[in-house]
């Protein structure tokens, strides 16, 4: 049975905001935790940023969330250890169709939110997109034909993720190459249960959603 906690973290930002956060755990690795927030600006304009975030212990070598259904068009985020307490994330993507596995994706818009790191035997990555509505750009042409693209609110979105255990990777190359995954599966969210409001204006380029002072509320 899969495991789904909804949070609500109340931020004390320069207008109060309280993000319903969503958060899913794989039944095979339950120490594994993918969360996501979406600002309902982006849920009216149908553009802008999502929050995302993935937390792994560091006995695993890498953790990784894709959006969509299959490799060949899906972002996909991969969260492995720079250092004893820094993390890398390494956007990639399908360069040929899915033909051979994703690489690193400069053309990803992301940002590392504070928080982001490694502390007491876990990895987080607190992740701000701004261009993960659709399938990121690649710098090549071969999959330009891609319709991928994530509905900020719908009800069953398509989501995977994978894992492999074993030591630190040690790098802070987002093209690293990584051993095959161990464990993987996917998963639907429903999005519109990972909403919140803010004032226009109010998100800091380094709002983090996933600051501590969350509480379970169902």
């Amino acid at each position: 049975m899969h495991t789904f906690h909804l949070l609500q973290a109340m931020v004390f930002a320069p207008s109060l905001v309280t993000a319903n956060i969503l958060i899913y755990s794989p039944p095979s690795q339950p120490a594994l935790t993918y969360s996501i927030t979406i600002p309902d600006t982006t849920t009216a304009a149908d553009s802008g940023p999502i929050y995302l975030q993935i937390s792994a212990p560091t006995t695993l070598q890498w953790a990784s969330l894709g959006q969509g259904t299959q490799m060949d068009s899906a972002n996909i985020f991969i969260l492995y250890a720079a250092s004893p307490t820094n993390i890398t994330l390494s956007p990639r993507s399908s360069m040929d169709g899915g033909q051979s596995e994703p690489q690193y994706n400069p053309l990803a818009n992301l940002t590392l939110l504070p928080g982001s790191g490694i502390n007491n035997g876990r990895m987080t990555a607190n992740i701000r997109c701004m261009n993960c509505l659709s399938a990121w750009p690649t710098l090549s042409s071969s999959n330009s034909s891609s319709i991928y693209t994530l509905d900020p609110d719908g009800t069953s979105t398509p989501w995977f993720w994978a894992s492999q255990s074993g030591p630190s990777v040690n790098s802070s190359d987002p093209s690293a190459d990584l051993a095959m995954h161990d464990d993987k599966g996917t998963m639907q969210l429903d999005l519109s249960l990972a909403q919140f409001s803010s004032a226009r204006g109010s998100l800091d380029p380094l709002y983090n959603p996933f600051s501590d002072g969350s509480i379970v509320i169902s």
